[in-house]
């Protein structure tokens, strides 16, 4: 398989990687109770400001904690997942889905909700439905949220001809980095299909130069840490922890399978 293609497995596994977030099942809403109307309980407003603030950084370290690309069964070549391996991977998330329910603008509840669904159909032993536009969606606000929330290192990458990617820099710094991706030309022919963050592998000498000219498959010389899909002009975005090593962002231009070309530029992280 090469990376120009990206057909089948490969394609499909990004695509849908990228469309879809799976989030813990346990979902703790506030308890009702009489103490709101005692003052000493509802606290003065810099007590409520330092708890909001503890609620948004706990909820962005949840989003960041969690495997949100390799999803049991999301090859559609492959083997159905197992109910063992469905639970194996959603009964880890439950306590992060209650963090980030706490910690997320109001606006966003709804969205964790449907992600909370889908992981508590896992638990289950329940197939997650990773094309569900409504998974989609809530995928695409919450990490919106996290890259315009949370204070990470972000990494704004663009494709606006088709003939490369801008705001890639040479360095980054270890740790959480929030990834936007957008194609801000009006030539469809010449949109990113799908942003991949690959890592490259100790002892992998290709570089991102390579993988443009097709040389070698990206994803068989590094170990993809983030995905991004972009629906039409919107953004999308992806989450992830850079660690030492070198880096490849990568994308397919115009229409999938084959497409007309790729685009891939590298950093370090040190």
């Amino acid at each position: 398989m090469k990376t120009h293609s990206i057909a089948g497995p490969a394609r499909r596994r990004w695509t849908v990687a990228a469309s879809a977030l799976g989030l813990g099942a346990l979902v703790l809403l506030p308890a009702c109770s009489d103490s709101a109307a005692s003052p000493a309980a509802a606290g003065t407003p810099s007590s409520t400001s330092t708890s909001t603030a503890n609620a948004t950084q706990t909820a962005c370290a949840a989003a960041l904690a969690s495997d949100w690309v390799n999803i049991p069964g999301i090859d559609p070549d492959g083997p159905p997942a197992s109910a063992a391996e469905l639970a194996a991977w959603a009964t880890p998330l439950q306590p992060h889905i209650t963090a980030l329910r706490a910690g997320v603008p109001a606006d966003l509840t709804s969205k964790v909700d449907t992600l909370a669904t889908a992981v508590q159909g896992a638990t289950e032993g329940k197939p997650v439905p990773t094309e569900d536009a409504s998974l989609q969606a809530a995928l695409t606000a919450v990490n919106a949220w996290a890259h315009d929330s949370c204070g990470y290192t972000t990494l704004d990458v663009t494709n606006s001809d088709g003939t490369g990617l801008a705001g890639v820099p040479a360095t980054l710094p270890a740790g959480p980095v929030a990834m936007k991706f957008a194609n801000t030309g009006t030539d469809p022919a010449k949109a990113g299909f799908i942003l991949l963050l690959g890592k490259v592998r100790d002892g992998q000498t290709a570089t991102a130069a390579d993988v443009q000219s097709r040389k070698v498959n990206l994803e068989d010389i590094a170990d993809i840490v983030a995905v991004a899909q972009p629906t039409g002009t919107d953004p999308a975005y992806g989450l992830t922890t850079l660690r030492p090593g070198r880096y490849i962002v990568s994308t397919p231009v115009g229409p999938p399978p084959e497409f007309a070309t790729i685009l891939a530029t590298g950093f370090e992280v040190s």
